[in-house]
């Protein structure tokens, strides 16, 4: 138990200097998102290939990858209406800042508990984070108050994803779990794959963002919104 408190002091001790040590841009402040658009937002990692982005499609807002200042790159209503962040790896790169979007998005009012997905392991990670943050919770609502949400959905909620599992589905939008990444599809628009760096998954249609720099790939780190139905 000694072992597992010590290791977790000593990731959140890295991940502040990382945060302290990255220069993040604001989000986009007059961005128009339409109710039944499908839109690729950036994470604005620009000093970095990690992959990340916010994926907003009718309605819904899914954060792909968490690395260090994701939740920075986030507007206070995209935190506030969060509905999952899809991790691509346990790697320290792409889960450094899972716990800024968690506590950041409960202070901007999300109102339930965050489903965070990913590969195996990702259940003891997200207990561990939320038991790093049990004090810091209360502490926060006696000096604060409750946010806008409620106590309970300070905490992450996991869920362990195999590739060819669909992870996401409301209906008009399904998330399906690749070996390298994720395949998005929402409503007749055409599919949007992400993957990690290296990754070999290439779905028969659609848009690849990737690191791939010798194909019509799109690279991380994204710079502006990608409405795809202009595509």
């Amino acid at each position: 138990m000694m072992q597992r408190q010590a290791w977790w002091i000593g990731f959140l001790a890295l991940a502040f200097v990382a945060a302290c040590s990255r220069t993040i841009e604001a989000p986009e402040p007059n961005l128009v998102i339409a109710p039944d658009d499908f839109v690729v937002l950036p994470c604005h990692q620009v000093a970095s290939q990690t992959p990340c982005a916010l994926i907003v499609a009718g309605g819904k807002r899914v954060l792909f990858g968490a690395p260090t200042g994701a939740a920075t790159s986030l507007a206070n209503a995209d935190l506030e209406q969060l509905d999952a962040i899809l991790l691509f790896s346990l790697r320290a790169s792409d889960i450094e800042g899972l716990d800024d979007v968690r506590n950041q998005s409960w202070r901007a009012g999300r109102d339930s508990p965050l489903l965070t997905v990913g590969p195996a392991g990702v259940q003891d990670f997200v207990t561990a984070i939320n038991k790093a943050y049990e004090q810091p919770d209360a502490l926060r609502v006696v000096e604060d108050g409750i946010p806008p949400g409620g106590f309970d959905a300070a905490v992450l909620k996991a869920n362990t994803a195999a590739p060819g599992q669909v992870v996401f589905d409301t209906g008009d939008l399904r998330i399906e779990r690749l070996s390298d990444g994720y395949l998005i599809f929402y409503e007749q628009s055409e599919p949007v794959a992400l993957l990690l760096c290296g990754g070999a998954s290439r779905p028969e249609a659609g848009a690849v963002i990737s690191c791939a720099d010798d194909g019509p790939d799109i690279i991380w780190p994204i710079a502006e919104p990608i409405f795809i139905e202009s595509w």
